[in-house]
Formats: structure tokens, C-alpha cells, sequence
């Protein structure tokens, strides 16, 4: 992979990018982890695809970097499009990262070919009760309660069912102090009061998500997300919150089929 930056004013974009294919996808992981996230899909994509990972603001290699928001971050995903002269891209987001892709589709949609939703949820506001508004706030002061070690061991036991993913998670949650988690989740929860529009996608929309993902309401939202706009959902067996990690080959062969679907239903005839 070509290892590449991104300069801006409040901070350095890190990104790499491989394959050589007529269509691009980015992938863009959830809060707290980083492009080494979507590891198991660089080989598989990059066969028919310029694959780009990046590592978000405030994220990984990105770091320091001013004012993170969700907003930010998707300009600064389509910065990095104009960077390597791409007009189109589909999208891949787990979690967080779901978040600012759609950020990104709704501020930019000439841009955008299509949307992965991976363990995400939408962010229309009618879809958060009051109650759901008023958990999401208390976060990050719940955050602040739990001793370090014992914070990060049980992020990485909550959102990975394999050992793999599981060390994967644990290992990137050590490379953020405590006090940068507590900052990260406040902006994450920040973006999603923030949305503020009921603005239904115009781009092809998957939706995915393990079968034993119990972070948050993930699963309601995402099965309400779907059935309300007729929009695909798949369920990963064997998998939990970072279910791409937990069962790659799953996960993989069905977003194959999605993007391949989409790029066949849009190319010229």
C-alpha cells in the first residue's frame, strides 16, 4: 500500500492506498480504532478496486489534529477524493465511521456512489427518543468513572467475539489515553445531536451489522433504519461490533455482491 497525507490547517490526514481498479472505495472505521480495522479487505477489494484507508482525524496517525468533528471529517474524506483526483467513491463506514459517511453522501452527493452502513446507525434525529438523546449525552461522563485498564479491556471484549479481533482492539485502545477516548466518544455523540436533518440518502444504501452486536441500540435502529426506507440489511453470523474483523469472508462476499450490483445498475450501457 502507498502510504500518503493529507496537510490542513488543523491537523495532518495519514491514508493509504492501493489497487488500480476503474471504481474506489474508502473504508472508514468506528471511534477509538483505526485503518488497521479493515485489514482483511484490502487484499480481497484491491483486486477490482483503488481501495483508500485513512486513519480519521483525531484517529491513529491523524494525530494531533484541532477541532474533530463528525462535519470535519467528512470534509476531509472528500478532500482526500479531490487529492487523488476521484470523482465518485463508494463508502464503507463501521460505526463512527458510518456516521461521517453519511455526513459525507448528504453534503456531497455527486460524490458518492454508495453507502455501507457496517454496525452503524442513522442519524436522522426522529430515529433518538428523548430518553436515547439524554444516554448518548451521559456517555462520556459515565466514561470518565471507569479505571483506564479496565475501560479500554471492556471496549475490546464488547465490540470483537474472535481473539483476533479482540487483540486488534485492545491493542489500538492502548495507543489513546484516557482523557482522548473520553474526547472522541464526546464528539461522536456531539455529531449525532448535530445531524439535525431527516434527510433520507439518495445514494444505495447497505446496511450491516454482526449478529451479536449489543453496542447501543445498534441493531434497533439499524432494523428500523431499514424496514422505514426499504433499504438492504444483512445480519453477520459469528460476529459482533466489528463484525468485518470477526468474520471477514462473510462480510466481504456480501459487500462484493452490493457494490458490484450498484456499479453494474450505473455503468453506461
Amino acid at each position: 500500500m502507498e502510504y500518503k497525507i493529507l496537510e490542513q490547517e488543523v491537523g495532518t490526514v495519514h491514508y493509504w492506498v492501493t489497487g488500480s481498479g476503474e471504481n474506489c472505495i474508502v473504508f472508514t472505521h468506528g471511534a477509538t480504532m483505526d485503518h488497521g480495522l479493515f485489514a482483511d479487505q484490502v487484499d480481497y477489494f484491491s483486486k477490482d478496486y483503488k481501495v483508500i484507508l485513512w486513519d480519521v482525524p483525531m484517529h491513529g496517525a491523524s494525530r494531533p489534529y484541532d477541532n474533530f468533528s463528525l462535519q470535519g471529517a467528512a470534509n476531509a474524506l472528500i478532500d482526500m477524493l479531490d487529492a487523488e483526483q476521484i470523482e465518485q467513491a463508494h463508502l464503507v463506514g463501521q460505526s463512527m465511521g458510518g456516521y461521517i459517511c453519511q455526513y459525507a453522501a448528504r453534503d456531497y452527493p455527486e460524490r458518492v456512489k454508495s453507502v455501507t452502513a457496517l454496525d452503524s446507525s442513522p442519524l436522522q434525529p426522529s430515529y433518538y427518543s428523548a430518553m436515547d438523546n439524554w444516554l448518548l449525552a451521559l456517555t462520556p461522563a459515565i466514561l470518565k468513572v471507569y479505571p483506564y485498564n479496565s475501560l479500554i479491556k471492556t471496549i475490546a471484549t464488547q465490540i470483537a467475539k474472535t481473539e483476533r479481533a479482540k487483540d486488534y482492539a485492545l491493542r489500538t485502545l492502548k495507543t489513546y489515553p484516557k482523557a482522548e477516548i473520553i474526547a472522541i466518544m464526546d464528539v461522536v455523540y456531539q455529531g449525532v445531536r448535530d445531524y439535525g436533518e431527516e434527510t433520507v440518502l439518495s445514494q444505495p444504501l447497505l446496511i450491516v451489522y454482526g449478529d451479536g452486536d449489543r453496542t447501543g441500540k445498534v441493531q434497533t435502529y439499524s432494523n428500523k433504519w431499514a424496514k422505514n426506507e426499504d433499504r438492504p440489511l444483512v445480519v453477520i453470523p459469528d460476529a459482533w461490533h466489528n463484525a468485518n474483523m470477526d468474520n471477514p469472508e462473510t462480510f466481504n462476499r456480501v459487500l462484493d455482491d452490493f457494490l458490484k450490483k450498484v456499479d453494474d445498475a450505473t455503468s453506461p450501457s
